[in-house]
Parts: C-alpha cells; sequence; structure tokens
C-alpha cells in the first residue's frame, strides 16, 4: 500500500511537471482544486478548468448547511453507492429535474462555474448562462479576444463579474532533437480582464487590467483578481504589490508592497497570491479581504504559507500560519465559512475552516482513504465537499478516480461513485466537481487537449 501511495504521488507530481512544461495544451487548468496556489499562470488555458477548488471558489457566496434538510445523508444502498445514478438520495426523477446534458452546448466544455440561484455559466464554444432548475439556456457571449482562460466568476446584484486571461495562439512545431517550439499566432493581446456583464450575460464593460496597470506605471506579469459583491471594487494581487481598483472613479490604490517592508508580527516579506472580498455577520455587511500567500519568518531565509485578512484601506494586516496544515493557497469563500484547501502532495483528507473573519478555526476530517490527493471542490451552497481519488492500485486497474461526496459540516461520506474509467479518455487527465445544493445534482467533467467528457449524477 505504501509502495502504492508513493506511485500515485510520483504519478501527480508528474503531471504538474508536464503541465508545467506545456506538454499538456490547457493542464494549468487542472490546478483548481489541486491546490498549486499559482493563479493565472502563463498557459492556463482552457482544456478544462476549475480550483476548486479551486475552483472551486467561483465567486459565490452561499450559505453552508446546518442541519436543516439541505445534508440528509440517505443513500441508495447500504454501501453508499446509489442504486440509480438518476434517481439518488435526492429523489429527482428525470421528469422532475433533469441531468445536465452537455450535448445541449455547442463545442467541448472547457468550464463550468457557479453563478449563484441554481445557475451555472458554461464555457464551450461560447459562455452560456444555464439554470439548471428550468433546463433553460438564459443568455450567450462570444469571446472577440480569441482564447481565454476562465477563473473567477462573481454574482453581482444586477448581473455578473468574470475574471480570466487573453492568451495567445500558438503554432508547434518539433525540432530534430524532439523539442517542441511554439510561436504566437494571435494579434491580441494577451493579459487578465474583467468583463462585467448583466443579469442576461450581456456584455456592459470591459477592462484590460494589465494594460490599466501599466498605465499606472505598474507591471505586473501576473497577477489574480476578485470583485466585491456591488461590482464597484476590484482587489488584484500582483507579484509584490496588492491594489484595489475603484471600478467607478477609475482609481487605484496599493494596499501592501512588498519592498516596503510589510510585517504582520514576527513574519515579513508578505506576498499575498490568492485573496477575495469576504464579510461576517459582525460586521453589518461590511466587507474586507481575506488571502493566503507567503511571508518569512524574522530571521529565516525561507517563505512559508500563509493566511490572513485585512481591511480595504489597507489597515489591520492579520497573517496567520498554520504549522501542522500544508496550505495549498487555495481557498472557498462562502457567507459563514472560509475553507483553506491542503496542498495536494501531502493532502491527508483535511479542510481548514474559519469564520469570514478568520477568527475561529476548525479542522474537519474528512472520511475515506486518500481524501483530497487529487482535488476538493465545494457545493454551490457549501452544504456540501467532493474529492477524487485514485482507487488502491491493483493489478486490474483500468484508469479513472472515486468521486465521493461529503457532509460539509460533518466531513462523513455520503454517497461515491467511480468515474472516467475510460482508459483513453482519462489517463493523464484530472477532473474537475460540481455540485448543485438545491436540486443534489453533481456534474464531473474531465477531459485533454481535443477531448473532454463530463458525466451527471443525482445523490
Amino acid at each position: 500500500m505504501e509502495n502504492g501511495k508513493m506511485f500515485q504521488k510520483a504519478w501527480r507530481l508528474g503531471l504538474v511537471v508536464l503541465c508545467g512544461l506545456g506538454v499538456f495544451a490547457g493542464c494549468a487548468d487542472w490546478q483548481d482544486g489541486y491546490g498549486l496556489g499559482v493563479p493565472f499562470a502563463v498557459g492556463d488555458s482552457d482544456g478544462l478548468e476549475e480550483s476548486s477548488a479551486v475552483e472551486d471558489g467561483d465567486g459565490l457566496e452561499g450559505s453552508p448547511a446546518t442541519g436543516d434538510g439541505m445534508t440528509a445523508p440517505g443513500m441508495g444502498t447500504e454501501d453508499g453507492q446509489a442504486e440509480n445514478p438518476v434517481q439518488g438520495a435526492g429523489g429527482f426523477l428525470p421528469g422532475e429535474a433533469a441531468l445536465f446534458d452537455s450535448g445541449r452546448f455547442s463545442g467541448k466544455i472547457k468550464s463550468l462555474k457557479y453563478a449563484g440561484g441554481g445557475k451555472l455559466l458554461v464555457y464551450a464554444d461560447a459562455l452560456s448562462l444555464y439554470d439548471v432548475a428550468s433546463d433553460q439556456v438564459l443568455g450567450e457571449f462570444q469571446f472577440s479576444e480569441g482564447q481565454v482562460s476562465l477563473d473567477g466568476f462573481y454574482p453581482l446584484p444586477e448581473g455578473y463579474a468574470l475574471f480570466g486571461e487573453v492568451l495567445p495562439e500558438r503554432g508547434g512545431s518539433q525540432d530534430s532533437s524532439g523539442s517542441l517550439n511554439f510561436t504566437e499566432v494571435t494579434d491580441h493581446e494577451e493579459g487578465i480582464r474583467c468583463w462585467m456583464f448583466d443579469e442576461n450575460l450581456n456584455l456592459q464593460e470591459s477592462l484590460d487590467l494589465h494594460r490599466m496597470l501599466k498605465e499606472e506605471g505598474e507591471d505586473e506579469v501576473e497577477f489574480s483578481a476578485a470583485a466585491s459583491k456591488d461590482g464597484t471594487q476590484i482587489v488584484i494581487a500582483g507579484m509584490e504589490k496588492l491594489y484595489l481598483y475603484q471600478v467607478e472613479e477609475n482609481v487605484f490604490h496599493v494596499l501592501l508592497d512588498e519592498a516596503l517592508g510589510t510585517k504582520s508580527g514576527a513574519l515579513e516579506h508578505i506576498r499575498i497570491m490568492n485573496v477575495r472580498f469576504a464579510s461576517d455577520l459582525s460586521s453589518n455587511g461590511q466587507e474586507h479581504l481575506i488571502f493566503t500567500g507567503i511571508a518569512i519568518p524574522e530571521g529565516k531565509s525561507n517563505s512559508i504559507p500563509i493566511y490572513g485578512t485585512m481591511n480595504l484601506d489597507g489597515s489591520g494586516l492579520d497573517c496567520r500560519t498554520a504549522s501542522d496544515f500544508p496550505l495549498s493557497g487555495d481557498f472557498l469563500v462562502y457567507e459563514k465559512e472560509v475553507w483553506f484547501l491542503e496542498d495536494f502532495q501531502d493532502a491527508e483528507g483535511r479542510v481548514l475552516v474559519t469564520d469570514p473573519a478568520g477568527k475561529s478555526l476548525r479542522i474537519l476530517e474528512l472520511e475515506g482513504e486518500d481524501a483530497g490527493e487529487d482535488g476538493v471542490f465545494g457545493s454551490d451552497q457549501g452544504g456540501y465537499l467532493a474529492t477524487l481519488a485514485i482507487p488502491n492500485l491493483t493489478a486490474d486497474w483500468n484508469g479513472g478516480w472515486r468521486l465521493r461526496i461529503y457532509d460539509s459540516q460533518s466531513g462523513k461520506i455520503i454517497w461515491e461513485q467511480d468515474v472516467g474509467m475510460d482508459t483513453e479518455a482519462y489517463t493523464g487527465v484530472g477532473c474537475s466537481v460540481k455540485i448543485l445544493d438545491g436540486t443534489r445534482e453533481c456534474i464531473v467533467t474531465c477531459g485533454r487537449e481535443g477531448k473532454t467528457y463530463t458525466e451527471a449524477y443525482f445523490f
């Protein structure tokens, strides 16, 4: 068993290395849920996206279940396997709630994002706003910039904010030594963008954040960004600075500058890498920033992972470490809780849970062997968690993953299913999981260059 786990770790690490070398087009999208902590990495194309785990913090702030029926476990059989994926524990029948059908969208699905209110943003040949309950496409949008890699999608009071990276389209050739050589063949300027849509996915505004920062004298090569609940502010985490952009005033404020020697307690050289807006019940809706990043302890030379909070004016910087919890940098923000995910190379099936202010703290331990080693994914409202794990390696293993659904408060398995068992289709790729609390529907999307596969289940 130990040798098998070592092989699994090596397999995953090898996939990450290959992704970094660009061997698999779109590999960087598999960082969602893998805990790599490198938002908007160049080459983060749309083979398939989604944190977690990041995907999956897709900008949706919901309310975790509190025993009000949303997390009732009921299983199809005693061993936790659903008797029929079309009629699972939720009790839904095809005539009452249709399973997600990827065939209704033109082209292979590259990304799924939560859009709030039981809706999904589906990115295939075009963007589609899809209502799960009514099984209707509410709006569509076609990018004019060419190839785009999506990141956060944030519901606003009267629409949505979408962040993504415009990628260069590359042509490739192989020289006599076997090395791959790429040349850019697009006229579109690459960089991070923010698209603002109305509630029907009609474009209202497009912000070229890379270009705008350059005009401010800030040449950021790589950064991540997020929108406030009302869409009036955008926070941008660059390589050395943290910016707050006031949309209506068209003004940038620098909240944190590593070069100025910013400190928090015994931590210095603080660099914020992944950041979101959050609020808690005690603040009357007033927002602050919550983040992950790295810092160097006083007297040390090596950086360590951190998480923390900050006020929107740059004050109140509070950085914390988790010495016995290998932070990945990925986290999910809900109304009442924030879930910090483990680094996949050291995953032990745990989630670090805090309140949005970062004050309370608990460790959620997920039931089951190898939980979290191939991704941890949150549901749209926070009632459920999902993990993917490679089953114990045996002579008859044909590839694929074991999908598990957990109650988000207890960490107990309530449903599991083997997915992606087609060796040719799934070997050497990653998967993304989306869960809709209201219909108890689970959507698994796997893929690689030229191929993506989507499977849906009721649980």
